[in-house]
């Protein structure tokens, strides 16, 4: 038996694979845990079937005339090596750019954002959390100075009430949504605010059902009521923050009628969930993407900050902020330098001091430019700009938001190298596709949600053909002339512990079973509550927004006078690369469109019909479920199968602060059709064949 760490979401549980001739058999938990407790969900415990399906990639394809061509992996290295050469003498290093993967491990990422960095030379590199939590990431930057989870989730044993914004936890982060769930049912309470009746809406105290886009709203109407009812932590306020004064003044200028108007919620029950949140001993906040991917995913992350410091619920146990992480290693990534503002130990680059740290580091110039976020990269190239992507483990094809137009950007580029275990809708588009291994054929560490560093341990042999994508990164910066010593996940985590301050006293041996809790000191104490004497800033900041309606829909709603807000299904795992190569394909096996009933009245539809979904940016066909579980003018889906490519619908809206997408809100139009519609883009016109 090994004992590792699984790869779906940000949970991080320890799950234990059964290994026999090679082969892994069965995963169960270990019983000692500190992040699952013997539990797994339905993915971590039976989706594994993956790793050696017969679909895996097993061998470097390069495409010439259109068609996809095995090669070995000294002439894809060569090949990749003849193109950068040629791209970086005749345009720059800013001509190429790469998105790294949080399924890969810590160890990977920062040795992929070094070889962009250090051996290309352009500091455009960016991974999945843009579109994401990256509004977490730089909203709790801004107020506390650390763009992480406050808490723990051995915490939720310590709360009086859970407040959960935005997330449903059941389905994305199952044995965290399962703790929560038991401490309701003991009695605790829940506060949810959801446009969609969640299996923890239906436990909470009090639902805000609230339209989408409106998060900023709200916390604006609780915050108001908070401050009113003079249920604010006075002492905490005075000793602990900066700004009161002029935020009070703002909060109260609030006109929380027509606040409550456009979002669509009853006042006195906001008002009632505001003051149970305030007068709780211990309140402990959760979010995930239903705050995060909006126009005002940042700001609302800044107003949730507020909501704890003004009522005292941080740097102690049972409360807190606490973002979902999405998936396994997207903190890792973040904290690797997976982003073109920030390097590893998120660093400042555009800071000379920080230019000049990095350089000796890596003993070469760290470049100065600063570089391109993912919506960046999809402009530059279609306009030409940029070149090349080198692109780990993301589908970005089908899980970018305008699918088309990101179509259109791959297409633009002499030279798209896809890393990948399957071939993705991305990797079809790919000049050279690298076949990497799943985390159970591999090592080094995961950080999840928690910011809990977690031993990744080698289950089986890599499959034949296949490199773990460490070695082939390593592989490729020697061929490129740079000298990094050949690839193991030990070396290189040392190589970070000298980098990033906070893994300061990491080691393998250290992490043991159940891993640390960064910040890690040199003596290898770690944090399990962030914040408990001063914040990294010193005093917390109070920041105050007022609502804004999204663009998306001041621009779009007389055409497209619905809302479209996405998610996904406990079966499933975004783009279900992994788990529709699985049993759990038996359960789920299409996406379905949430339609209220008044809304599905007025369009003549009722269960499993066919719904035509579309947007000014495309169309798809989906079977309809006539539910109250979504408010009036809102519909419902999730993203899992690239049969329907729903993100050909959603669009271009962006976070204000850091263009994370706003998956959150599109504007749409839904009618009935009789067959089967065909989208506008045809799959096939962009599939290669694999010779």
């Amino acid at each position: 038996k090994v004992r590792t760490t699984c790869s779906y979401c940000g949970v991080g549980c320890n799950l234990e694979a059964s290994i026999k001739d090679n082969k892994v058999v069965a995963i169960d938990t270990p019983k000692e845990t500190e992040v699952n407790a013997g539990h797994t969900c339905i993915k971590g415990r039976y989706a594994f079937g993956f790793y050696d399906h017969p679909d895996r990639l097993k061998t470097p394809l390069i495409k010439r005339n259109g068609k996809f061509e095995e090669a070995t992996w000294d002439e894809a290295y060569d090949f990749i090596k003849k193109e950068l050469n040629r791209i970086t003498k005749n345009h720059g290093p800013d001509a190429v750019a790469g998105i790294s993967s949080a399924r890969c491990t810590n160890e990977e990422n920062y040795i992929f954002q070094k070889m962009i960095r250090a051996v290309v030379g352009t500091n455009s590199i960016d991974c999945c959390a843009r579109i994401c939590h990256s509004p977490t990431a730089w909203g709790m930057q801004q107020t506390f100075g650390t763009g992480a989870a406050t808490n723990s989730t051995e915490d939720i044993y310590h709360a009086d009430l859970f407040l959960v914004i935005g997330a449903n936890p059941t389905n994305a982060h199952p044995v965290t949504g399962a703790k929560i769930k038991q401490q309701v049912m003991k009695g605790k309470k829940l506060i949810v605010l959801d446009p969609v009746t969640t299996e923890l809406a239906k436990l909470a105290d009090y639902h805000i059902k609230l339209i989408p886009g409106t998060n900023v709203a709200v916390l604006n109407m609780m915050l108001h009521f908070i401050i009113k009812s003079k249920l604010y932590n006075a002492d905490f306020v005075r000793d602990r923050t900066e700004g009161f004064d002029n935020f009070i003044k703002e909060i109260e200028r609030q006109d929380v009628d027509y606040l409550a108007k456009v979002a669509g919620v009853d006042k006195q029950l906001v008002k009632e969930a505001a003051i149970a949140y305030a007068t709780a001993k211990n309140s402990m906040e959760f979010h995930g993407l239903g705050v995060t991917e909006h126009e005002q995913g940042s700001k609302t992350v800044m107003l949730i900050a507020d909501l704890a410091m003004i009522t005292g619920n941080i740097g102690r146990k049972g409360v807190g902020v606490n973002p979902l992480r999405g998936q396994n290693n997207v903190q890792g990534a973040a904290d690797m330098g997976c982003q073109p503002h920030q390097g590893a130990g998120y660093f400042e680059v555009a800071d000379e001091k920080n230019q000049k740290f990095y350089s000796e580091k890596y003993g070469v110039t760290h470049p100065t430019k600063p570089g391109l976020k993912i919506p960046q990269m999809f402009e530059a190239a279609i306009s030409k700009e940029l070149k090349a992507i080198w692109i780990i483990g993301e589908d970005i094809v089908q899980t970018d938001p305008n699918s088309s137009h990101v179509i259109e950007a791959m297409n633009a580029l002499e030279l798209l190298v896809v890393q990948e275990i399957f071939m993705s809708e991305t990797a079809k588009l790919a000049t050279v596709v690298l076949p990497g291994t799943t985390f159970l054929e591999k090592d080094g560490t995961f950080t999840n949600t928690e910011r809990r560093i977690q031993r990744v341990n080698r289950a089986v042999p890599p499959l034949p053909g296949t490199k773990p994508d460490g070695v082939i990164v390593t592989d490729m910066m020697q061929k490129l002339g740079f000298n990094q010593p050949t690839y193991d996940a030990d070396q290189v985590l040392q190589e970070i512990v000298d980098v990033v301050p906070f893994f300061k006293g990491v080691t393998r041996e250290r992490l043991g079973k159940f891993g640390l809790q960064w910040p890690v000191k040199e003596d290898g104490t770690d944090t399990q509550i962030l914040h408990t004497e001063t914040f990294k800033i010193g005093k917390g900041r109070l920041k105050n927004f007022d609502w804004k309606e999204s663009t998306e829909i001041t621009t779009n709603k007389k055409e497209y006078p619905l809302i479209l807000t996405t998610s996904r299904v406990l079966q499933h795992y975004n783009a279900a690369t992994m788990t529709k190569r699985t049993s759990n394909i038996n359960i789920v096996d299409e996406d379905i469109l949430l339609v209220h009933p008044k809304d599905a009245a007025d369009r003549d539809l009722n269960t499993g019909d066919i719904g035509r979904l579309y947007s000014g940016r495309g169309e798809v066909a989906l079977k309809v479920e006539v539910t109250d579980k979504v408010k009036e003018g809102i519909v419902f889906t999730t993203f899992h199968f690239p049969e329907h490519m729903v993100n050909m619908v959603t669009g271009h809206g962006k976070d204000e602060e850091t263009m994370c997408a706003e998956y959150k809100v599109s504007s749409v139009q839904v009618q009935k059709i009789s067959n089967q519609f065909k989208t506008e883009i045809k799959p096939k016109e962009y599939q290669a064949e694999v010779n």
